[in-house]
């Protein structure tokens, strides 16, 4: 079992024993935890896995939350050393007792009670024990706190104890090594020791010689090596000063300790009394800006929180301040650094969507505030956000891009002008994309039309194979003289049309095509006159090149150019 797995199962323990108040065996799972994440060697709470790290934030959460118990008055505790000065003279009493047992059979005399029958009375005050066990529990909140690597928690379970953290013990030293003979005793270096039952090693052949670089030079006997000096005793650690036994209510003890120069015992004292004013002034005066700024939050003290917002490092003060969920001041850190994102972020976790748009629009961050907007309702906004969207993403040339933002609202005369720029064949086949399937059969028919009233037949062969009329298209390349764009049409056609397939690509000497065409349709003589043709015609034949008015339109086909042009548009 690992240690995150012992530490969930001593959780499962401390929570048991917090159902029943327990404080006394509160403490055993609470040093085991201890324990287990020593040997962890945390850093922070961020390095325990999501499950742990859970369990152990809630778990000790609800054990600091424990109602602290009434402080025993003093004239109880001045009661528990009579008690126990009446129970020690019991024992002593014992042996006699014992000696002047009477005799078997022998009744007791009359009056006297039976021994079992007169209760001692209890040597430790029950309310006195409960306090100390609460204290116990505290610091041991405050040792795993600090075992886990949060020291602002650790910190105020300790101040909620009332005692100063304790070094934790250093780990187990390794054995020491076996007791070595004294240096004299040792045999001398060049002397062979004895090498008992392993018998002798075997001779090996003779080493080189050494240069004079390698020889080591005479060190004269350690008898007559110059003594080193005695080293300086270490000065000894000045211990701090043991807290004075105060007197008073904890207002007054809070009094005697800011007298006498202890500002954040003090502080601590007022803090965990609630006077969280106080606390912050005596903390700022102690130097521990950390916790004068956790109290003044605590306290809501927004003047005193932003006056020492100022004395953190930048890049600590978002993380403090969301830690402490002090979301107002956070948001105040945003907007003076211009950080419109991050308070929209901070809209948007309290669900005011209207305000979150309008942050992102002044981050520029448009996609984010139309979903705000969309989010909040607020169509008007969502729309005019949408409108700056589509014409930003024209601006920068994804036309495609725009229509499939205003295609996706059902703005489809919007999206089919956005691309109307765009050259027939990308639009059209941008419009197929998109689902606009009437919008690019109108468009193709229209710039049908214009290759008819311009007499173009290579343009008119390509509307009517981009409009799905092969047939039309095959003859049309035919007579515009591109046998090889006729070709695979009327292969694709097949059936009736295999014959002028087979045809166009004997004239067009393609000896493969041919072939395998002829022996399709059994055709004997066709496979003869095939297998005649060249491997490979040095010149291409008539009708197998563009010609000057396709070289105008495009050689390229133009589902090549739009399938191009549309991974260029949508990126």
């Amino acid at each position: 079992m690992g240690p995150g797995q012992r530490v969930i199962a001593e959780l499962s323990v401390l929570e048991k024993a917090l159902s029943k108040n327990d404080f006394t065996a509160e403490k055993g799972p609470l040093e085991a935890i201890v324990r287990s994440l020593r040997t962890m060697n945390l850093k922070s709470l961020e390095d325990l896995d999501l499950n742990t790290r859970g369990r152990l934030i809630t778990t000790l959460l609800r054990v600091q939350r424990q109602s602290k118990p009434a402080l025993p008055e003093a004239g109880a505790e001045a009661a528990a050393p009579e008690a126990g000065a009446s129970t020690e003279a019991a024992p002593a009493e014992a042996p006699a007792a014992e000696g002047a047992a009477p005799a078997e059979g022998a009744a007791p005399a009359e009056g006297s009670a039976p021994a079992e029958a007169a209760p001692a009375k209890p040597a430790v005050d029950p309310a006195k024990e409960k306090y100390d066990g609460w204290v116990d529990v505290m610091s041991l909140v405050g040792r795993v706190w600090r075992a886990a690597g949060d020291a602002d928690r650790s910190q105020a379970a300790f101040a909620l104890s009332g005692r100063e953290p304790t070094p934790e013990p250093a780990a187990p030293a390794r054995e020491e090594r076996a007791e070595r003979p004294p240096r004299g005793d040792r045999p001398e270096r060049g002397e062979r020791r004895d090498r008992g039952e392993r018998g002798e090693r075997p001779p090996r052949g003779e080493r080189p010689e050494r240069g004079t670089a390698g020889e080591r030079r005479d060190r004269p006997p350690r008898s007559e090596r110059p003594e080193r000096g005695e080293r300086p005793p270490r000065g000894e650690r000045p211990e701090r000063a043991p807290m004075p036994e105060l007197t008073g209510d904890w207002k007054e003890q809070a009094t005697q300790l800011e007298g006498m120069g202890r500002t954040r015992d003090a502080a601590r004292l007022h803090e965990r009394n609630n006077s969280f004013a106080d606390a912050t002034r005596l903390f700022e005066a102690g130097g521990d800006l950390k916790s004068a700024l956790r109290t003044a939050l605590s306290g809501q003290d927004n003047d005193a929180a932003r006056r020492l917002v100022g004395t953190l490092p930048a890049e600590q003060i978002g993380p403090t301040l969301e830690k402490a969920g002090a979301y107002e001041l956070l948001m105040e850190h945003y907007v003076a650094k211009a950080d419109f994102e991050n308070v929209a972020r901070l809209y948007e976790r309290a669900r005011q969507f209207d305000q979150a748009g309008l942050a992102y629009e002044r981050a520029n961050k448009l996609t984010l505030a139309r979903k705000a907007y969309e989010r909040a309702r607020d169509l008007v906004s969502a729309n005019r956000i949408r409108g700056l969207e589509v014409k930003a993403l024209v601006e920068r040339g994804d036309r495609l891009g725009a229509a499939t933002l205003l295609v996706a609202v059902g703005q489809r005369r919007e999206a089919v002008e956005v691309l109307s720029p765009l050259p027939p064949p990308k639009a059209f086949h941008f419009m197929q994309r998109l689902t606009l399937e009437d919008e690019a059969k109108e468009l193709a028919q229209r710039e049908l039309a214009r290759a008819e009233q311009e007499q173009k037949p290579a343009g008119r062969a390509r509307w009517l194979e981009l409009l799905g009329d092969l047939t039309a298209a095959a003859e049309t390349w035919t007579q515009a003289g591109r046998k090889d764009k006729a070709l695979p049409l009327y292969e694709k056609l097949g059936g009736e049309h295999l014959p002028r397939a087979a045809q166009l690509a004997e004239e067009l000497q393609q000896r493969d095509k041919a072939i395998a065409l002829y022996t399709q349709l059994n055709d004997s003589a066709g496979l003869e006159r095939a297998k005649a043709l060249p491997e490979a015609p040095a010149t291409p034949p008539a009708g197998s090149q563009p010609e000057a008015a396709d070289d105008a339109e495009s050689a390229a086909s133009p589902t090549e150019n739009a399938s191009s042009a549309g991974e260029q548009e949508s990126q």
